[in-house]
Order: C-alpha cells, then sequence, then structure tokens
C-alpha cells in the first residue's frame, strides 16, 4: 500500500499518512466529553410518571425536572402516565426510543417485584434499564399499637396467632411483613388483606383490630405516640429509632436468606430514576452527572424539606448492583416466593 509513497522522505510520508490516521482515531475520543451535552442541549426530556398528578412519585419528579433540566440546558417536562400500578410507564420508558429523552422515576418495589412474580402486562426486565441514582428511600418498620400485649419480637413467636393488615399482598408494606414473617419464622403470622391504605391499618392497630403493620418510617414517625415500633425491616437500625433492631442484624433462617437480600436490596433501591435500554453509554454517564448535581442543589433541597420529602440519593453504578441482587433469585426461591405471598400466611 505505502508504494505510491515510493522516493518520498519519511516526514512527509508520516504528514500525508501516519498524522491523518492519527487524528481520525483520536478526533471521535476528545469531541466524545462533548457530544452529550451538544446532543441534549436545547431538546425536550419526557419525564414518565406512572401515576396520576399530586403522588408521592409525581411530586418527587417534578421536584428533580427543573434542576435537571438547568443542567442539561434543555427542558424535562413531566408526563403522567397511570396504569397497573405503573407498570404502563415502565412499559413506555422500556420500550422508547435508545435516545436518552425518556426517564421516569421506577415505583418504589413494584419495579422489581413485579417482575419477579410476572405480574400481567409487564413487558421489560429491570436489568437492562440504565439506572441514573436513588432520589430517596426508608425503610419499613414493624409496628403494633401502644396498649397491644407485643412488646418484643420473642412476644410475637410465643403468641399462638398474629395477625397482621395488608393492601394487597405485592404492596410494599405487605411484602415486608411477609418477608420478615419467613425471616424469623414467624410461621404464626396471619395477614388480614383489603385495607385501603396506611390511615386504615393504623387505626386497626390503635382499636385493637390487628397486632401488626409495616408503614414507611416517614409513616410511623408521624403517628408515633399511638404505636411501637418491633423491628427496623433494614440492614441497619436508623437514627430516629435506635433502640428498635434491624432485621439485618438479627439471625435469619438459612434457607430464607438469600430471599431476604433479595428483598432488601429492593427496598434499598427506593425511588429510582432509569433511562431506556440501549441508551449510549456517553449519554447514560451525562445524565448520571446531572441527577447526582441536581441532588444537591439548594433550591430543590429546600422545596422537598418544605414539602416533607426525604432525600437519600445513591449513585446509578451501585443502584445497578442492587438491581443484580435483587434479580438473582433462583427458581426455588421464586417458588417459595409465590407460596409466600399466595398461600402460606394468607388468612
Amino acid at each position: 500500500m505505502l508504494s505510491r509513497y515510493k522516493g518520498l522522505s519519511w516526514q512527509i510520508v508520516i504528514t500525508m499518512v501516519v498524522l491523518p490516521a492519527l487524528l481520525l482515531g483520536f478526533l471521535p475520543v476528545s469531541l466524545h466529553a462533548q457530544s452529550a451535552a451538544s446532543f441534549y442541549k436545547g431538546k425536550v426530556v419526557n419525564f414518565v410518571v406512572g401515576f396520576s398528578a399530586g403522588g408521592g412519585v409525581d411530586v418527587s419528579s417534578r421536584l428533580l425536572a427543573n434542576p435537571m433540566g438547568k443542567l442539561a440546558n434543555c427542558t424535562f417536562v413531566v408526563r403522567n402516565m397511570p396504569g397497573a400500578g405503573g407498570i404502563l410507564g415502565l412499559n413506555h420508558v422500556y420500550t422508547a426510543d435508545p435516545d436518552g429523552l425518556t426517564v421516569m422515576i421506577a415505583p418504589l418495589g413494584l419495579t422489581e417485584v413485579a417482575q419477579l412474580l410476572k405480574s400481567p402486562g409487564m413487558k421489560y426486565d429491570c436489568r437492562r434499564f440504565n439506572w441514573l441514582g436513588r432520589f430517596n428511600t426508608e425503610p419499613q418498620v414493624l409496628i403494633t399499637g401502644i396498649n397491644s400485649p407485643f412488646k418484643s419480637l420473642d412476644d410475637l413467636r410465643k403468641a399462638k396467632t398474629v395477625f397482621s393488615t395488608g393492601a394487597e399482598p405485592t404492596a410494599r408494606a405487605s411484602l415486608a411483613i411477609l418477608i420478615t414473617a419467613e425471616a424469623l419464622g414467624l410461621d404464626n403470622m396471619k395477614v388480614i388483606y383489603g385495607y385501603p391504605g396506611s390511615a386504615e391499618q393504623i387505626l386497626a392497630l390503635i382499636r385493637g383490630e390487628a397486632d401488626l403493620y409495616s408503614p414507611s418510617l416517614g409513616t410511623y414517625l408521624r403517628q408515633k405516640k399511638e404505636l411501637r415500633p418491633l423491628l427496623v425491616i433494614d440492614r441497619k437500625r436508623v437514627s430516629d429509632i435506635p433502640d428498635v433492631p434491624a432485621l439485618g442484624e438479627l439471625s435469619i433462617k438459612k434457607e430464607s436468606k438469600d430471599l431476604v437480600e433479595a428483598f432488601l436490596s429492593i427496598w434499598e433501591i427506593g425511588l429510582s430514576v432509569i433511562t431506556s435500554p440501549g441508551v449510549p453509554a456517553e449519554r447514560v454517564k451525562f445524565l448520571r452527572e446531572i441527577f447526582a448535581k441536581s441532588m444537591q442543589d439548594k433550591e430543590l433541597i429546600a422545596r422537598a424539606d418544605k414539602l416533607d420529602v426525604s432525600l437519600n440519593p445513591l449513585p446509578g453504578d451501585q443502584v445497578e448492583k442492587l438491581v443484580k441482587n435483587a434479580m438473582g433469585l433462583s427458581q426455588e426461591d421464586l417458588k417459595k416466593l409465590d407460596n409466600i405471598i399466595s398461600v402460606k400466611y394468607k388468612k
């Protein structure tokens, strides 16, 4: 190939052949860092919300949209897409063009649980989403009424039967109860389903109609004078109730450890932001960076505090590890999960 350059000095050959080749190799690299920022400038990014306006996920999405848009020099537009408990929105993001112009806060726990249980209508694999980072999370707390005879986990173990409230088997609070019962060997637990929401379930404890419920930490703290916490369903204790043990520090049934670990990961994922599979790596990196910066935005922090929205960010690469951990259950564990939800503890 170089025969055509015969007779030319080596300096000229380098100038005519080698230098252009090097430039062709390096130019894309030098433009790489700028390409994502240039791509987003002036664009419209759809911020999908899988629920109606006014709920917790909707509020969190609107808090994030403004600072992320400013940092990316574009506009993040919140679009509510309610249906199937958030699954409709997840399906939409999963099949959207892989250009990084569609993002969403994945519903708390539902994203992973729906896939594990192969929920009807679910058309995504959460391991293929690009996870940008966690907005917040808070643990569930196993509680009883302040006048309940149960003052410890040992009291629960000694009882003939313990009744817990529940909305539906796959609700976050219900799953927290079920996984805790399985982890600690509380085979005397029975769950009464059909409660509309947390207010009704807390009232059932106060009235003595049921023994246990597992709301979020924030829900418990708002009514703590009428309630007694027995367990934090998390890896570690929390500073708000430091004397209450955490599930992660207790002895867990050997045959239930993988299941418990998977769900601790699911709850740790919390409300995290995703974009579609197949988005170019440099755009994913850019979105992760502006998400992380947005979580430090003073205006966002002030608005979140005013709205009583907790912030507990985690980088996207760490969230991805939690997702992989959560989705690594064996077929045996999946059968066990189905039995736990559908049969074993159902009243």
